[in-house]
């Protein structure tokens, strides 16, 4: 087994010696070592992530000598790209509009969106309504929240649920000092079957915008993925209510993240 192991391991550094790399592309450059596709059906593209810092305190932290120039990494707070030179940090380049968050709801440290539940919290024998780190066994899927997140479970049942919608409503935000408006939020949704829905209603200066059901489970069907929302110029405060209606715990979801920003 160990003679096994090893000649897998030389077999892998000897692939990655001599060939290009591909990451959603099966015909890399035979110029580069990396070759990075934003598309791997030609339909739905996808950008590259640099490493990002919070701030310049997180960019000193990590260990540089002079021989790795060309590190390159995006700082959040200044929205500069940074280059090390081999001597100190340049700049390459900064962005000179950035979006301003006015309100965030994640459940773990931003914590600045108001809201109320209905109904009230609750997480009793794998029945789950409430802020979770985990939907418990099984639930692995849930992959696009992370830490703390709304969790659902098995939301009709007889330890606080029931068969209707679980809401959670946020307060208003005032967006009079922001341009290009919008609400967003991430969402995980694992094998929702009839009747295991979501939907979401904006109001504007406290006016109904009318109810979007954006999930319609059917079928085992399963979503993720970040919905943004665009709020029109003439609005002033804007509010959100997110409702879920599930049943059974072979079925789940997760949502974090709920913000309203502008630039």
């Amino acid at each position: 087994m160990k003679g096994v192991y090893l000649s897998s391991v030389a077999l892998l550094i000897s692939f990655l010696s001599f060939s290009q790399v591909g990451i959603g592309t099966t015909n890399p450059s035979n110029a580069a070592m990396l070759d990075i596709s934003s598309s791997v059906n030609g339909t739905t593209f996808k950008g590259f992530m640099p490493p990002r810092v919070p701030s310049q305190i997180e960019r000193d932290a990590i260990t540089t000598t002079s021989i790795d120039t060309g590190l390159l990494v995006f700082v959040e707070s200044t929205g500069t790209f940074e280059i090390w030179n081999g001597i100190f940090w340049e700049s390459v380049y900064t962005l000179s509009t950035m979006a301003q968050t006015l309100a965030f709801q994640d459940f773990d440290t931003n914590l600045t969106w108001n809201y109320t539940v209905t109904p009230v919290f609750y997480n009793t024998a794998g029945d789950i309504w409430d802020s979770v780190i985990t939907l418990g066994a099984g639930t692995s899927a849930i992959d696009n929240v992370s830490d703390n997140f709304l969790g659902c479970r098995d939301l009709n049942n007889p330890n606080g649920g029931g068969n209707f919608f679980h809401e959670i409503a946020f307060v208003n935000v005032n967006i009079s000092g922001v341009v290009n408006a919008r609400v967003a939020f991430d969402y995980d949704v694992f094998e929702f079957d009839n009747g295991d829905d979501v939907r979401y209603e904006l109001f504007y200066d406290d006016v109904g915008q009318g109810q979007v059901v954006f999930i319609n489970g059917n079928a085992n069907y399963s979503e993720e993925g970040t919905l943004i929302l665009n709020i029109p110029g003439s609005v002033t405060n804007v509010r959100l209510t997110f409702g879920i209606t599930q049943n059974g715990d072979a079925d789940f979801a997760g949502f974090d993240n709920f913000r309203v920003y502008g630039q």
